[in-house]
């Protein structure tokens, strides 16, 4: 038996976008595992799991978790996934709270927002094998 896993990766760069992501966010990983979302850090370790079943296409949270990610303060996290698709995921992120979209509706223009390409992982037992894999 197989399970799809889809997997973005925050990088420095915003995909399409002019302008960088958050320093502490990159290398970050959001991974989507059968009906459950993880947030893992630039070192592989899972931070947060969401709880229960999220639709196909959601906006939501994960739930609160402390990392000092790339920076060295350990700090509470708060990040909100509003997108993701075939080609990338979208949110928001901070350290003092749940931030809320910009007042104008785009949120590319946030400085407290992030991006990131996708690719896709098929997980056979113990095996793993590329399904597709993005690059910058």
């Amino acid at each position: 038996m197989s399970e799809q896993i889809s997997d973005w990766i925050i990088h420095p760069m915003k995909p399409g976008k002019e302008g960088p992501n958050p320093s502490q966010l990159v290398n970050c990983r959001i991974l989507k595992i059968a009906d459950k979302w993880v947030f893992f850090g630039p070192d592989g370790t899972p931070h947060s799991t969401t709880e229960g079943t999220i639709p196909p296409n959601p906006t939501f949270q994960f739930p609160i978790f402390l990392a000092h990610l790339n920076g060295t303060t350990m700090e509470p996290w708060y990040i909100t996934v509003t997108f993701a698709g075939d080609k990338v995921a979208k949110g928001y992120w901070g350290n003092q709270g749940y931030k809320k979209p910009p007042d104008d509706g785009d949120p590319d223009d946030d400085d407290d927002t992030w991006v990131a390409h996708n690719g896709a992982t098929t997980v056979t037992g113990e095996k793993r094998e590329a399904a597709g894999a993005s690059s910058s």
